[in-house]
């Protein structure tokens, strides 16, 4: 961890880096999103919460919201799609008036045996897995250089 996110709030003792930057993630309806976008929040961070699941993510806002942090913008976002993460940038910087941090976070595993497995399942968690990254990237990164943000990107073994 960096200096600047190991400093504390004197207030709370949370992590005061996060606080009032912009944060948009992917695959924030679950799992490492999710507890993520929850995290975020609680330092206060201007969330863009993007995943297919509107309700959940709705849901996860109105969350964050009752905890006192601001309420998370919801963007329905599927990062296989063209042009989704695009839309879900824009809608982002519209909100917030910029973008700090892009956490590229969505994607899942291919689960089974070899044999019952096939080509087109890999190609969905590749178009997931790395062509969602790289769309995620590409979307946002004008505005993380304008801003001289960052880019996050999460994988898991899970």
């Amino acid at each position: 961890m960096s200096a600047s996110l190991e400093t504390l709030d004197s207030m709370n003792g949370t992590p005061s880096y996060f606080r009032d930057k912009t944060v948009l993630v992917t695959g924030a309806s679950s799992g490492i999103g999710q507890e993520l976008a929850w995290q975020l929040g609680q330092c206060g961070a201007k969330l863009t919460l993007a995943a297919r699941r509107r309700e959940t993510l709705e849901s996860l806002a109105d969350r964050i919201a009752k905890a006192g942090a601001p309420r998370p913008l919801v963007s329905t976002c599927d990062v296989t799609r063209d042009g989704d993460v695009e839309r879900a940038v824009i809608e982002s910087v519209r909100q917030w008036g910029t973008l700090d941090v892009v956490v590229a976070n969505a994607g899942f595993g291919v689960v089974g045996q070899l044999s019952t497995l096939s080509i087109e399942d890999y190609r969905r968690q590749f178009e997931t897995n790395v062509f969602g990254v790289l769309r995620t990237i590409y979307a946002a990164l004008p505005h993380i250089e304008h801003s001289r943000g960052h880019v996050v990107i999460i994988v898991s073994v899970a």
